[in-house]
């Protein structure tokens, strides 16, 4: 939460694309140079399990000249350190969950997060992008099989917006990539049957259909990466079985 930076470090977190790891920092710190720290700390760890909590003031606080070994020089305003803790009584919580995430429930992974895969994101609303940023999902994957550059839902936006717009051959391909990144999401399965119906493709609307709803019947995995509400799954459930039906097929309901 708070500290100097080496060099030696800076390479470590740029290096190590398999630690999961969690930064915090507040405007409000007494030592304005450690925002700006945290901030390089961040954007030069390559994990994709990294996530920054930055609380956020009306302004920074302002600078002062200021000897580290003599904290009396400078009153602290709660946005240094465990000082935070004080001002922000959810942080403990924030960590341990962290910790309970990453060490227990997924050994060494935590959720992608939007912010830490923005190059990717941004580099999938590109020409090709959808190809590119495949490439390196393959090639994390070399050293980490449970790797996951990117949230389900931020894939899921681009996607949508692309079959909005009426490119759908865009949209089937990032509908491919975001299954490949999350096969066993129903909600996935779903995307992609709808583009591949949009353009026609009917047998592989078909096939991705009847898949997501077999997902959905079997309850094997929640219905998606970010949501498993009975509501979600009721909604997801009808846009299956309204792909079928747009296809002709009959459809035995099964909760």
């Amino acid at each position: 939460m708070s500290g100097e930076t080496l060099r030696d470090g800076l390479q470590f977190l740029h290096q190590a694309s398999l630690l999961p790891e969690l930064f915090v920092f507040s405007d409000e710190d007494e030592y304005p140079p450690t925002q700006d720290a945290m901030k390089l700390l961040y954007v030069t760890a390559s994990s994709p399990s990294k996530k920054l909590v930055h609380y956020s003031a009306a302004e920074d606080a302002p600078w002062l000249w200021y000897e580290t070994s003599d904290a009396g020089k400078v009153s602290a305003h709660g946005g240094h350190g465990t000082d935070m803790f004080k001002v922000h009584p959810e942080l403990p919580g924030i960590i341990v969950q962290w910790f309970v995430t990453t060490l227990i429930k997924t050994p060494g992974h935590a959720p992608a997060d939007t912010l830490a895969a923005a190059s990717l994101l941004n580099q999938l609303q590109t020409p090709s992008g959808a190809m590119q940023v495949k490439q390196q999902l393959v090639e994390a994957r070399k050293k980490d099989p449970q790797a996951q550059l990117w949230p389900e839902v931020a894939v899921d936006i681009i996607g949508e917006d692309y079959q909005r717009e009426g490119d759908v051959k865009t949209a089937i391909e990032i509908f491919k990539l975001n299954l490949l990144s999350y096969p066993d999401s129903a909600d996935a399965h779903y995307n992609l049957a709808d583009a591949y119906l949009k353009d026609g493709q009917k047998d592989l609307a078909r096939k991705y259909a009847e898949k997501g709803l077999a997902m959905l019947n079997s309850h094997a995995a929640p219905l998606s990466s970010w949501s498993d509400t009975e509501q979600r799954r009721g909604e997801i459930r009808n846009s299956l079985e309204d792909v079928l039906k747009q296809l002709g097929d009959n459809v035995n309901k099964t909760n």
